[in-house]
């Protein structure tokens, strides 16, 4: 019996892992995004000073993909990293028949599953939560980067969160009419530890109405369109096509 519960207690809770996977949202606080240059949180829009530091909490980083319909999010397929979830290729989901896209406001048909981040962030004075959301290149690779560096440095500190700085990058463009291209760095600068931040954390529910995450998304959507009809107008891949 005993030699049973060992087995047993190995690895993520199953049923847990499962509802990771399924819940419709993850949004904690207000939602921040990177726009053009800035950080902007919640339905009004705060921009959030350049410089300004957030604890990443890092085991609730979802990743996966969301089904938009009519600018509404109406499906998520996604899972925590922290408890190993792999999400699935985009061929393995449905809705790969682009005539049946809808279309952007050029025409062009807009993929209706868009991979994202959710990175749940916390304000280390005032203990505020918000949400940094992402499908942009751009977004993504920031967030990967923080993983890199949580990843190596996990083991030696159990017990802490990595604090960040929020910055961003830049890089000129192919077209030049575009000028510089923006993307947002999260900086890790220093060590929080998690216990203070989990308890600030209890009973933060979903605050933001999903109509955000869409405008997030939208906007994001609509790059990738634009870039997307450039190069097939140039017949070749751009630089600024990996953000």
């Amino acid at each position: 019996m005993e030699d049973n519960k060992a087995v047993a207690n190995i690895g993520p809770n199953p049923f847990e892992a499962y509802g990771n996977s399924t819940t419709n949202t993850r949004i904690v606080g207000q939602l921040l995004k990177f726009s053009k240059g800035d950080y902007l949180a919640g339905q009004e829009g705060i921009e959030i000073a350049l410089g300004s530091k957030f604890v990443a909490i890092m085991d609730q980083l979802m990743v996966g993909w969301i089904k938009w319909r009519d600018a509404t999010p109406v499906e998520h397929v996604m899972g925590l990293v922290s408890n190993g979830y792999v999400p699935p290729k985009r061929a393995e989901l449905d809705d790969n028949d682009e005539d049946s896209w809808d279309t952007n406001d050029d025409g062009y048909p807009r993929d209706p599953w868009q991979f994202s981040n959710y990175l749940v962030v916390v304000e280390p004075k005032e203990k505020t939560p918000y949400t940094f959301t992402t499908s942009s290149k751009g977004g993504l690779g920031a967030s990967g980067e923080l993983c890199k560096f949580y990843g190596k440095a996990m083991r030696e500190r159990p017990e802490e969160y990595p604090i960040i700085e929020l910055g961003v990058g830049s890089y000129v463009a192919r077209d030049k009419s575009r000028g510089r291209i923006k993307f947002p760095i999260l900086k890790p600068i220093g060590w929080s530890a998690k216990a203070p931040l989990l308890k600030a954390l209890e009973g933060s529910a979903t605050a933001e109405p999903e109509e955000s995450e869409s405008e997030v998304i939208k906007a994001e959507q609509e790059e990738r369109a634009a870039k997307a009809a450039r190069r097939g107008r140039s017949g070749g891949t751009k630089l600024e096509d990996t953000f």
